[in-house]
């Protein structure tokens, strides 16, 4: 009787019917989400482990029977194990319609039972760039104030889990120096990096008050560079967490002029690696423009990311360097 008035009034229900095979007592074991609400609305607001917004979604599952565990997943994000008392959280990492499953393991890891529930999630709505840094924990200051740079911070390293290197230097930086879109680029990435385990990224700098080809604003031909306004970064190499290194100088193989970057054939290690992360840094939007050793000369060390308004490329280009 104490489940069946809950069963009658919310949320849905999918049982499994295993026996008694893998489960501690004869009791066929059932979930049922008892909260949240089916379509209740959430908000991305917090960090999660992999440096992601997420939406911490409050979740309370009756449990019949005795399963050895009961899982938590938001499509392939897992969250901890309901605690005994069927109390948990699930972190959801996507917007819009999300679906949160609930699984009963037995003690030989047989699925005995599921139950999902559906809910929306949205993105937060911070007031203004600062105020997003502050979602993803990233500590900062004002200033300073440098030609060409509207919004100027200087955030702490490492910058959402993530150091950077200048790619001369020995020793991590302490701080980085760019606008404050630029920052909250870096700490967009950060969940793509850790994911492939980079904790580390040497660079060649972010400022650099100059014209696209050479010469100083505002006399620019050929337009400004994003390094003037400090919302561009160039990234020479990535280091893992055993302490391997992916040089884009060395390890980079530069595809036929016919084939896409992300499309071409790479070759197996280091220079696959370097492909799928910078094409998977583009695909999420990370940057407006991403520059390849594919696009020039001047960009055989390096990969150029930017932030130009109303840009959308990673491409071989013949053009004049950034």
């Amino acid at each position: 009787m104490r489940v069946a008035a809950m069963r009658a009034s919310v949320i849905f229900l999918a049982m499994l019917w295993v026996g008694c095979s893998g489960s501690a007592s004869d009791e066929p074991v059932s979930l049922a989400f008892t909260s949240p609400a089916p379509g209740a609305g959430f908000v991305r607001d917090q960090l999660g482990a992999t440096g992601a917004l997420v939406a911490q979604v409050p979740v309370t599952v009756d449990v019949g029977g005795a399963p050895a565990r009961v899982g938590l997943a938001a499509g392939e994000v897992a969250s901890a194990d309901l605690a005994a008392d069927g109390i948990g959280v699930a972190d959801v990492a996507t917007t819009g319609a999300a679906t949160i499953v609930a699984t009963a393991y037995g003690d030989d890891d047989a699925v005995l039972a599921t139950a999902s529930v559906d809910i929306t999630v949205a993105d937060a709505s911070p007031a203004d760039c600062h105020a997003h840094l502050a979602l993803y924990q990233i500590e900062f200051t004002d200033g300073p104030v440098r030609d060409g740079v509207a919004d100027p911070v200087t955030a702490t390293v490492p910058i959402n889990g993530v150091s950077y290197r200048y790619v001369e230097n020995a020793d991590p930086r302490q701080t980085l120096f760019g606008d404050c879109a630029l920052i909250l680029s870096l700490a967009k990435a950060a969940p793509l990096l850790r994911a492939r385990d980079i904790v580390e990224v040497a660079d060649i700098g972010v400022y650099n008050y100059r014209c696209i080809g050479g010469g100083t604003p505002p006399d620019c031909p050929n337009g400004i560079s994003q390094h003037a306004y400090a919302k561009a970064i160039d990234l020479a190499g990535f280091t893992d967490s055993t302490g391997t290194y992916a040089s884009v100088n060395d390890d980079w193989i530069i595809d036929p002029d016919s084939e896409d970057t992300c499309a071409a054939a790479t070759e197996p290690g280091k220079d696959t690696f370097l492909h799928e992360l910078i094409c998977a840094l583009k695909a999420a939007g990370t940057w407006n423009i991403v520059l390849t050793p594919n696009y020039n000369a001047d960009h055989r060390n390096h990969f150029h990311v930017d932030l130009t308004p109303d840009a959308d490329f990673l491409e071989r280009r013949t053009q004049l360097p950034d």
